[in-house]
């Protein structure tokens, strides 16, 4: 019988900690890499007896058979971090945004399957089972053709001065909707603005290209009165509202009926119903798929080549937002 797959967690900070908790849940944490003492006391508390390092390279000195790292990391720590993990033969969960450059990206892709590595990128929201089955249901054609896909994550806070809303809130929209479409946009458009911090945008409106002229709109903002999470997608047959508060799926057989002329141009109201809720613990999902790939050399769901996607257009955005370049990203 195989020994259990171990892991350690690297960052100790908020979203470290829930890693820390869903693993030792699991039975598969080896231990914890955080480089502040507070932190790293806080961990020894919480968790007696569980080793605690102050770096990854103590970790591989002290920590026995490690299988994997969870990097969980401020995002500028996460492309050296990584490429550490993967040097000295570990599988690798990274945090979104999975690095800050598509250099660094495309790097640790080429590390990692050139090592016969695990790669994965943190993208929860591809693990809810409201997501999963809104794109079971995209792929069945209940939509018929996909027009577009509309998605909102806004909120008032949290700000954070080393990334901008883009960075911090829109991996999670532009991961899904890669993952939705089936591919990576091959035009971004990009607009916000920065009221707080000069040239850290705390409002951002994207726009995506897919082939076949589909489209996508996405807004991402923590300076707005209410709190948004949601995604919906029109398609010729009707549409999916996905609502992430609830993690709930409905359906609404709504459409925009066209003909030859303007004269036949209606509207096809035949009602609306709820075709999936049930929330399930996202987070718990992702670390046990880790583990799985880990234990199996499986491609994860959200795969280092998927994150490269995420990160190529979330620096096209971002050039766009400080420096007005083209939308195009054929030549990326």
């Amino acid at each position: 019988m195989s020994a259990p797959v171990k892991v350690a967690v690297a960052g100790a900070g908020a979203w470290g900690r829930n890693h820390l908790r869903v693993l030792h849940g699991l039975g598969a944490l080896a231990g914890a890499v955080e480089v502040c003492e507070a932190s790293r006391e806080r961990v020894r508390q919480d968790f007696p007896g569980l080793p605690v390092w102050g770096s990854l390279a103590e970790a591989f000195r002290h920590g026995g058979a490690l299988d994997g790292v969870v990097i969980a990391t401020p995002a500028p720590t996460h492309a050296d971090l990584a490429g550490e993990a993967l040097r000295e033969g570990r599988g690798v969960l990274v945090e979104k945004p999975m690095t800050l450059e598509a250099r660094e990206a495309a790097g640790l892709v080429d590390q990692a399957e050139g090592a016969g590595r695990v790669l994965m990128v943190g993208h929860l929201l591809l693990y809810q089972p409201a997501v999963r089955e809104l794109k079971r249901l995209l792929d069945s054609g209940i939509l018929g053709r996909v027009h577009r896909i509309h998605q909102e994550r806004t909120n008032l806070g949290r700000v954070r001065s080393t990334e901008s809303a883009l960075w911090s809130l829109a991996p999670h929209d532009v991961a899904v909707l890669v993952h939705l479409m089936g591919e990576a946009p091959v035009r971004v458009s990009a607009d916000g603005a920065a009221f707080l911090q000069p040239g850290v945008h705390d409002d951002v409106h994207l726009e995506l290209g897919f082939t076949g002229g589909r489209s996508a709109h996405v807004h991402v903002s923590w300076y707005w009165p209410g709190r948004g999470r949601g995604l919906r997608v029109l398609g010729e047959r009707g549409m999916l509202v996905y609502d992430e508060e609830d993690q709930s799926l409905v359906l609404h057989r709504k459409r925009l009926h066209g003909g030859d002329c303007p004269r036949r141009l209606e509207t096809v109201d035949d009602g609306s119903v709820r075709v999936f809720e049930g929330p399930g613990e996202a987070l718990r999902l992702e670390d046990e798929h880790f583990l799985h790939c880990l234990a199996t050399g499986a491609t994860p769901t959200s795969d280092g080549r998927s994150g490269l996607d995420v990160i190529r257009v979330l620096e096209r955005a971002d050039a766009q937002l400080l420096g007005a370049l083209p939308p195009s990203l054929k030549e990326a």
